[in-house]
């Protein structure tokens, strides 16, 4: 009773934490079956479907357009429009949660979800392929976020280290592993089995969620924050829509800056509404506890270095050195299993000695190898390019999971689900705004580039050897010059795009070190 009387007279903000703290013990209490591991496995092998569903399909569109007699622009929905319908459902995940139950939510989300790869398989032209995309992005989106917060709502704080690191380990693999199953199906088989392969698993994953996950029912019926959602939305969607679309339209075009302009507008609207409303979608005050805060923007600089390399090193690979795409692939699958190892041993490092040492070792080292690759040439060879990715994933591997959870395990239980939320839209807008920004970013240093080398070759008298004997020589020698300069110019823009993303790692090491050690702040 003493303790009733003294949370009671604590304060609200006290009533609220002890009462979400009954919840979280009322996860573990509730558990049919299996122990925080089993949940653990469920979670992992749920993200890691959803994660697998967007790298496995880009390698089939060539091969789904043709079938469903559609064209680039219109094929380029079928991933655009997944990415989309992801983006929205991520915010709504906190109140959908409080209203349904977590547990029954997420087995509802597998259920669509392989549901909707059912139909996306059975897709009888592009419309019906985009509709039931659409409609597979909604519990895409939410699996993540349901996931790692049951995932802090059962595991023992002591050892959360671990089970993020396990837990990275399925998002990891999915994006190593999707292309090679897509392009396996597309050439060995269909790509209808690109779809259909995921239904045994969705099934055995829904059985598997419902045996184990614990039993929780709605934890509270909070009014639906429908301003909150529409400015996040439409700050989600434009701003998704103009990355996805730059290239094609140009980044200075009118549509481009247009959709731009209104996604920052709508952010700002959310801020500004989020920060009124009794019942916000997404609790920002989130944001006053300093370890999530500083923990959430190393995981956005982490995001830009990582989104950044696995755009532009297929590029390098493809581009200048003329590999082939199943030679790309075997370059880069030795740094996605080192990422993939690093995950777990991450985990049990951050448990260990906190925060800090795995955070600015790993982004220290991801800076190093950013530097290594700055010197690349037309003549970097393929042993250089898989030493230098593996450093880099290896630094990735170490600090990622560690700053996501340390910024998690600094927010009292009732705030988990926002900051898990808040954690997604930043992963997905950054990603987004990542390969983007660094897209125009290569274009006008190759433009600028190529100017300047033009301006060195002097005619007349003047006129470098090289250049004066393909003159002589005619067309195909000076075509052949242009390639070569040309691949000179995209080695150079290509150093200089892993120097921005080594200085993102640098900056995200230096706030590592503003992160808690072996003794973890807990609460805001």
């Amino acid at each position: 009773m003493t303790d009733v009387v003294t949370v009671w007279e604590a304060g609200p903000s006290t009533r609220r934490a002890a009462g979400a703290e009954r919840v979280r013990a009322a996860h573990r209490a509730k558990r049919p079956g299996g122990g925080w591991f089993s949940t653990l496995l469920v979670v992992t092998l749920g993200s890691f479907l959803a994660a697998l569903d967007t790298s496995s399909v880009n390698v089939a569109l060539p091969s789904i357009e043709r079938a469903l007699s559609a064209g680039a622009d219109d094929g380029r929905w079928v991933s655009t429009g997944y990415s989309l319908a992801m983006g929205v459902a991520i915010p709504l995940s906190k109140w959908l949660s409080d209203r349904i139950g977590i547990t029954r939510l997420y087995i509802l989300c597998l259920v669509v979800f392989t549901g909707g790869s059912a139909l996306c398989g059975l897709s009888w032209d592009i419309g019906s392929m985009i509709a039931f995309r659409l409609l597979q992005g909604v519990p895409g989106g939410l699996l993540g976020v349901l996931g790692m917060t049951l995932l802090f709502a059962t595991a023992p704080r002591e050892k959360i280290g671990m089970a993020m690191g396990l837990y990275g380990l399925g998002i990891v693999v999915a994006p190593g592993v999707g292309p090679a199953m897509g392009g396996w199906f597309v050439e060995n088989s269909t790509w209808q089995m690109i779809f259909f392969a995921k239904i045994p698993i969705g099934i055995a994953v829904v059985l598997a969620a419902w045996k184990i996950l614990p039993r929780t029912g709605s934890t509270s019926r909070p009014p639906f924050d429908l301003w909150g959602f529409v400015t996040i939305a439409v700050a989600l969607t434009t701003l998704l829509m103009a990355t996805a679309e730059g290239n094609d339209w140009g980044w200075t075009s009118y549509p481009t800056v247009i959709l731009l302009i209104v996604s920052l507008l709508a952010f700002a609207l959310f801020v500004v509404v989020e920060n009124e409303v009794d019942t916000p979608l997404l609790d920002l005050k989130v944001f006053l506890s300093r370890t999530y805060s500083i923990g959430l923007l190393i995981v956005v600089l982490v995001t830009t270095a990582m989104f950044g390399s696995l755009f532009y090193i297929p590029q390098l690979l493809l581009g200048v050195m003329g590999l082939n795409a199943l030679e790309a692939g075997l370059v880069m699958m030795p740094s996605a299993l080192a990422m993939a190892a690093m995950a777990p041993v991450a985990g049990r490092v951050y448990d260990r000695f906190g925060a800090r040492l795995p955070v600015f070792c790993g982004l220290a080292l991801t800076t190093f190898a950013c530097v290594l690759m700055a010197q690349v040439t037309t003549n970097v060879s393929e042993s250089d390019v898989i030493w230098w990715s593996v450093l880099f994933n290896v630094g990735v591997g170490l600090s990622m999971m560690p700053a996501m959870s340390v910024g998690m395990n600094a927010l009292p239980p009732d705030r988990i689900a926002s900051g898990s939320a808040l954690n997604q839209v930043a992963i997905r807008s950054v990603s987004a705004l990542a390969v983007a920004g660094l897209g125009a970013v290569l274009t006008i240093l190759q433009a600028q580039l190529m100017v300047g080398e033009s301006v060195l070759m002097h005619t007349g008298p003047a006129m470098p050897p090289t250049l004066a004997r393909a003159s002589e020589e005619g067309g195909v020698t000076l075509r052949a010059l242009y390639a070569a300069l040309q691949l000179d110019v995209a080695a150079t823009a290509f150093a200089d795009i892993f120097l921005v993303l080594g200085g993102c790692a640098a900056i995200g090491a230096l706030l590592g070190l503003l992160l808690p050690g072996r003794k973890r702040a807990g609460s805001v």
